[in-house]
This record gives structure tokens, sequence and C-alpha cells, in this order.
């Protein structure tokens, strides 16, 4: 598995890609900002109304406009209360739309993805992108964009608010700010490269701990716990010792981002107390000036933060973009034919293929299948019988000639029409952690009962079904956990039946079932597939016995074909693959 990202997207583009997703909530975004402004404009109104109470209450004349000040302050508190709440309730609304939005386009990424791209990257990584890779963007687009956006009218708001009131004192307050800017400059500059570390980090510790829950019965059987808990620890140190970088440079930015608005109002305090010694500066005004400044400490923290919340989301989004961009799907026919309604012939001409940059794993196979035949693939381990099979639903595309399924070049045929025409069962079937009957359902959920009751039948299902808790609404556990191996390729074997396929791709469909159960599946099956063209590919001379022909493949090419039979008389590779078992037919 690789365990090499992609090039991230550059800081502009990825923020060009985030735009549009953001901009689909537009109204929340409206609501959010307006609400931001509102909230800036009642935040400044408070120090400004507690100026009027110390100069015109207190220390003036209107001592009668006291309480109705203090009452109004209380009425803007609570105001800027509620327009706080709904400011940050729709922004974790645009925050959580539009993490979904680019979940959703992961997926449905994923659902296009060719198989070459999950033979390339571990289950981890995969799904490391669309989890651990995405929750940075929904903070930063919730919760940091607007929150920026209301500091810096924050910042703009009592910037022009102390320019009235006295410019001298506020150029003094703004003496720090050249060195915020420098200091926030730096600390972007040396962040982004840890946020990007630590989430391909995540994205390698995810795909450790995914590898040992899927293979824990090979690591408990191996007593291989010891290497399994290094490796596993190993990149959790690595996912530490990079977090750790990232909060040393977060502890020494934050505390002088804070620092330096704190020598601005020592400054303001000496400066102004002198000015109101000398009748210069009210109480009341002084009083604002130091308000106005405590209350942009918050802002230029947030600023921090917001900075350190774009860095990571930036980081995760151009991970995310970047793998989008990176793996392109199988490529479809601008004027896709369709297949023929008629029964489905498949032809291979000198079809070649190769993983990557591996060697070839089929070499110029031609091979013709008649419409309705019964075809068996035969050959030792690595012969390339899977890959040929596998070309058939266009997991793959031949690396060269071309693949016929009724006469039409699968590379021009629609995809989801030819997937619907091709039924394949694995080697390895997948079933899903739902109720049994759901299984057998999710290739054809139309499918009347009895259709399925006779699936269940010529696969062998019917056989044990009783034996199930609660026969077909058994709850089935993940992967198929509560069957055993040959029960769940009997339920795969029953599912591509049952999906009215009219080609049959069976990869070694009995090789975890005994021998009796075997007999009976081979005598059901052939009734079962009339009319339709089936290749199943076996290492099992009694599977054999339910195709019309056989082939034999060898180093990626045919060596030898026929009827199974008349190859068994020949004593040629047919012969000797099967060896005992040949003889003793």
């Amino acid at each position: 598995m690789s365990n090499v990202d992609p090039p991230d997207l550059a800081v502009r583009p990825t923020l060009r890609r985030l735009f549009p997703l953001w901009w689909e909530q537009r109204r929340l975004v409206g609501l959010g900002l307006a609400c931001a402004l509102v909230f800036t404009g009642l935040s400044i109104s408070i120090p400004v109304l507690t100026k009027f109470v110390i100069d015109d209450a207190i220390e003036g004349s209107h001592r009668n406009r006291l309480l109705p000040l203090l009452g109004l302050i209380v009425a803007i508190a609570i105001v800027r209360f509620f327009v706080n709440f709904t400011r940050r309730f729709a922004t974790a609304r645009v925050g959580i739309a539009v993490e979904a939005r680019l979940r959703g386009l992961l997926y449905d990424a994923y659902l296009r993805y060719p198989r070459a791209f999950f033979d390339r990257h571990s289950t981890g990584e995969v799904i490391s992108r669309a989890t651990n890779d995405i929750y940075p963007v929904r903070y930063f687009i919730g919760w940091g964009v607007v929150q920026g956006i209301q500091s810096g009218m924050m910042i703009t708001a009592s910037a022009v608010v102390l320019l009235i009131v006295n410019p001298r004192l506020a150029l003094v307050s703004a003496l720090a700010m050249p060195a915020v800017a420098v200091l926030t400059w730096y600390f972007a500059h040396r962040l982004f490269p840890i946020s990007r570390l630590v989430q391909a980090k995540k994205g390698h510790l995810t795909e450790a701990s995914d590898e040992a829950v899927i293979g824990i019965e090979m690591v408990q059987a191996f007593g291989r716990e010891d290497d399994v808990r290094t490796r596993f620890l190993g990149r959790a140190e690595a996912v530490r010792h990079e977090t750790m970088r990232m909060a040393t440079i977060e502890a020494k930015f934050l505390p002088g981002l804070l620092a330096l608005p704190t020598l601005g109002i020592a400054a303001v305090l000496y400066l102004g107390g002198k000015d109101v010694i000398a009748g210069n500066l009210t109480i009341g005004e002084l009083s604002l000036f130091i308000t106005l400044l405590l209350q942009l400490v918050w802002p230029l923290e947030a600023l921090g933060w917001i900075i350190n919340l774009g860095q990571r989301a930036v980081a995760s989004a151009g991970r995310s973009f970047a793998w989008l961009d990176a793996i392109e799907p199988l490529p479809e026919a601008a004027q896709p034919k369709p297949l023929p309604h008629a029964p489905l012939a498949v032809r291979f001409e000198d079809v070649h293929f190769s993983y990557g940059t591996g060697s070839e794993v089929l070499r110029g196979v031609d091979l013709a299948v008649e419409a309705g035949e019964i075809l068996a693939v035969c050959g030792a381990t690595g012969a390339g019988k899977t890959t040929l099979l596998n070309l058939l639903p266009r997991f793959y595309d031949p690396t060269g000639g071309r693949l016929l399924v009724g006469g039409i070049d699968t590379r021009d045929a629609d995809l989801t029409e030819l997937r619907r025409a091709v039924a394949i069962v694995t080697q390895k079937p997948v079933l899903f952690s739902v109720l049994l009957r759901e299984n057998l359902l999710s290739a054809r959920p139309d499918a009347d009962w009895d259709e399925v009751l006779a699936a269940c039948e010529a696969a062998g299902v019917a056989a044990f079904v009783d034996d199930l808790p609660q026969g077909y609404d058994t709850l089935i556990g993940e992967r198929g956990v509560n069957l055993s191996g040959g029960q769940r390729q009997r339920v795969a074997l029953a599912r591509a039946l049952l999906a009215g396929a009219r080609v049959l791709v069976l990869d070694d469909p009995m090789s975890a079932v005994d021998t009796q159960t075997e007999r009976l599946l081979v005598e059901n099956l052939r009734p079962a597939v009339a009319g339709r063209t089936v290749l199943v590919a076996t290492q099992r001379l009694s599977t054999i016995g339910v195709a019309d022909r056989a082939v034999v493949l060898a180093e990626g090419r045919i060596v030898e074909e026929g009827a199974p039979q008349a190859l068994l008389a020949a004593g040629g590779p047919f012969t000797a693959l099967f060896g005992d078992e040949a003889l003793a037919a």
C-alpha cells in the first residue's frame, strides 16, 4: 500500500475550490455576516455608553440619566447574546453542510475510481481522507471565516472610534500592530507545512489501526501482537511528535500575540492618565479607550486561532482535492453504444494486461465464449484467471487488445449498463452488515420473493437458512462474520443469480464448500444459469463438471482449450494441472 501522498494544492487554488462549497450556503453565510456586523456595532456601543455613564451621569450634572443608560447597556448586552447565538448557530450549520458536501464528493469519487486506485491505497488512507482530513475544513469554514471577518470589523470599528476620541492615544495604542502583523505572518509560515504533515501522519495511523482490526485473526493466530503494537505505536509517536511541534509554535505565538496589546494598554494608561490629570481627557474617555483595547484582545487572539485553523483546513482540503484530481476514473464514451437485448457473447481479442509498471499478467489472450455457453477457466495460481475475469465488469481496462461483450467493446459501452449485464462472485465475497434477505436483494431490490427462494435453492442457501436464528431475517455481521466461508460463497452466488445478469463471472465460487455440497451445487447450477453466458474460474475438477468447455491459462496465455472430457483424454496441461484428481476421473 502506498503511504506517499499526492502533492498538495497551493493555498490559493485550494481556497478557490473551497469557495463554491462555502457559497452554496450563502443564505446562512449572509445571516452569519449580518449578525457579525450587528454584534460588532453592539459591542462598540457598550464602551461608548459607559463613557457617557461616567462623564455625564456620574461625574457630570445629568445624574438622572444613570439608570436609563445602565438599563440600555443591559438591554444591548441581552440583544448581543441572542445575536451572537444566531451567528454561531448559522455558521455551525455552514461548516457542517460544507463538511458533508466535501465528504460526499470524496465518497462519490471513491465509487467512480477504478479498482487500480484501491489496489494502490490502503483502506486506512481512504477512510482518513473522508474523516480526519475533513474536520479542520468544517471548523474553519463554519467558525473561522465569519469569526475572522467579525474580528476584522471589531478592530476597524474600534480604531475609528479611538481616532475620533483622541488621535494621539489611538496612534500610541496602534504601535504594537506592526509587530502583531509580523508575528502572525511568521506563525502562518511555520505552521502550514507542519499542519500538512500532521494530517498525513494521522492517515498513516488510521491505516495501521485499520489493518490490525481487519487482520486480527492472523495477528492473534501467529502471535504478532507485539509487532502490530510496535508498528501502531511508532505511527502514533510520529503523530504525537508532529502535533507537539505544532503545539510548540502555537505556545510561542499566542502568548506573544496577547502580550503586545497589553503593552499598548499600559502606554495608554500612562499617557491617558497624564492627560486626565492635565484636564485634556475625561475619565470616561480614558475608560472608553481601555475598554475598547481590552475588547480587542479576543479578536487578536481569535485571529491567531483562525490562522491556525486556516492552515490546517487548507492542508486538509489540499490533500483531498489533490487526491480527487490525481486519480482519473475509467474513461467513458461520450456516446455509449447500447448492449443488444439478446444473450451476450464474450470475445477477448489479443488482450494484454499489466498492473501499473509490473510485467504483463495477460499476454495476447484470444478467446471467444458463445452466448449461453459455460466456460471453465483453469490454471495454476498466478496464471491470470482472476485478472481475466475482472476485465468483464470493467474493473480494469485491457492495456492492449480489446474485450467485446455482445459485440460491443467494453470501453464503448455504458458502464452502468455493462455492470448490470455482468454479475460477479469473487473468491472472497463481501456481505453487508444487514439482514440476510437484504444481502440477497442488494443486487436487485425489486425481485419477487419466489425468485429469491429459487436462487437460494440453486445456490444452496436454502440448505442452511433454517439453521440461522431468524432465517432470512438473521442479521449478517460485518463482512458476513457469523457465516462460514462456504455459506458466504453460497449467499454471494444466490445474489448473483438473482441479479438477472446475462453474463455470470464466477471466480472460484465453491472453493470454501465441501465436496458433497459442491456436487449438489453443480447439479443445481447448470439449469439455474441456462441461457446465460458463464465464465467460471476454478482449480477443482469437480466444479468444471458444470462447464461446456474449458481453457487452461499458463503465464497469461491460453495453452489448451476444449471439452473437459477431451482435455482429460489428451493428457496435456489440463490433465497435469489436476493431477491425481484427473487420473481418478
